[in-house]
């Protein structure tokens, strides 16, 4: 009866903690509200000691979430094709306490990306957390004569066969290290047909399923393997005007912001989500509800 009555105690005490920092977290945010971008290195942070590597890190989601990563203390390599980005990147990270190297690769080349992860793991002595986040976006028109197939075979090489060149070589790596977890990012886009960016959307499809067969081949490996599907979010890649014009169509009502999708792909790669694993987390402020 004492036992009982105190596992009766002990669970009411820890509903009532969870209950505050819920009461807390809401307190913090909100739906309408971007968050804040941490700005300096925490002291005891949650990725201390563990390796992250980043494509496609020198703006946008990648930039974001490199910086995220390493604030939290990994070791981050990250790459991207635009050099003077790169060490802008690399710079930023470090001034503010973190550990991240930069290193320019294509992930359209297999020698590239084999020599990518090959650099991550001699660096920083292996590899637990790979982001596939590289991508780029196009419109190849209307099927028919005037179908540009160029655009069309460079966004599927980027944004979908990159991220199978990048998973190929990156399982080794993780093996290596008894497990880890890989994140692929999607597109809400995956989920609907898309006219004017269809070939984008194509790939992006294709990111989902890969997803789901690459999480099925690893989970005997111990390696979890999950997507984010970002909505319109303020990044380079969605200038002009179109993330804000397309966040104000969502039910949060704005575009979301960078950060947003790192916090996503930081809890998938987080032993908190260590029984999630061929699934993809939507970052969209309730597109697809």
């Amino acid at each position: 009866m004492t036992d009982s009555l105190t596992s009766r105690r002990a669970l009411i005490a820890g509903g009532a903690g969870l209950a505050a920092l819920a009461a807390q977290s809401a307190a913090a945010a909100d739906l309408k509200t971007p968050p804040e971008a941490a700005s300096a290195l925490a002291p005891h942070g949650r990725f201390g000691g563990k390796v992250v590597l980043i494509t496609g890190a020198t703006s946008g989601i990648g930039r974001a979430t490199a910086k995220a990563f390493a604030l939290e203390g990994a070791k981050v390599m990250f790459c991207g094709r635009r050099e003077g980005l790169g060490q802008e990147v690399q710079a930023e990270i470090r001034a503010a306490g973190g550990e991240a190297l930069y290193r320019r690769a294509d992930v359209r080349v297999e020698a590239d990306v084999a020599a990518l992860v090959a650099a991550c793991v001699q660096t920083y002595g292996g590899l637990d957390i790979a982001f596939n986040n590289a991508g780029i976006a196009g419109r190849a028109g209307e099927m028919g004569p005037e179908f540009d197939w160029a655009v069309h075979n460079d966004i599927m090489a980027t944004n979908l066969e990159g991220v199978v060149r990048c998973i190929n070589h990156q399982v080794p790596a993780l093996k290596a290290r008894g497990g880890g977890a890989i994140i692929n990012t999607a597109s809400v886009l995956g989920y609907v047909g898309s006219g004017p960016v269809m070939s984008y959307a194509l790939s992006k499809a294709g990111v989902l399923s890969l997803t789901r067969s690459a999480a099925l081949q690893f989970a005997g490996n111990n390696i979890r393997v999950n997507a984010v599907s970002p909505g319109p979010i303020d990044t380079p890649m969605m200038g002009g005007g179109a993330a804000q014009a397309s966040g104000a169509r969502t039910p949060a009502g704005r575009a979301g912001q960078p950060e947003e999708v790192a916090h996503a792909v930081m809890y998938l790669a987080d032993s908190a989500a260590s029984y999630v694993t061929g699934e993809d987390l939507k970052v969209d402020g309730g597109v697809r509800a």
